[in-house]
């Protein structure tokens, strides 16, 4: 019997951003352990099992940073809002001169 992690991830961008982005907002990541598990001793079942987990970590890893550099771009494009400011704060600030 062959071992395998699976990952899988549904994103969600924002809307307010009114772009659409070209990677896949969902996937599924399959990651079969190079030995079957049941032929290995302990330790080297537990090589494997690391090995295999590193593996997920950096195409999963990969796959985000890409979506977090396509959403933060878009996400600096947005018009930045000005705070409002109270007129009771801009009495207190004239006051305090």
């Amino acid at each position: 019997m062959s071992r395998s992690i699976t990952v899988e991830y549904s994103l969600r961008p924002p809307a307010s951003s009114g772009q659409s982005y070209e990677l896949p907002a969902s996937r599924r990541h399959e990651f079969m352990m190079s030995e079957p598990s049941n032929t290995l001793e302990q330790p080297k079942y537990y090589k494997v099992l690391r090995e295999t987990i590193a593996q997920a970590r950096h195409d999963v890893g990969e796959d985000l940073t890409a979506w977090r550099d396509a959403v933060g771009k878009a996400e600096l494009t947005k018009e930045i809002k000005k705070p409002k400011v109270d007129e009771e704060e801009e009495e207190d600030d004239a006051d305090d001169a």
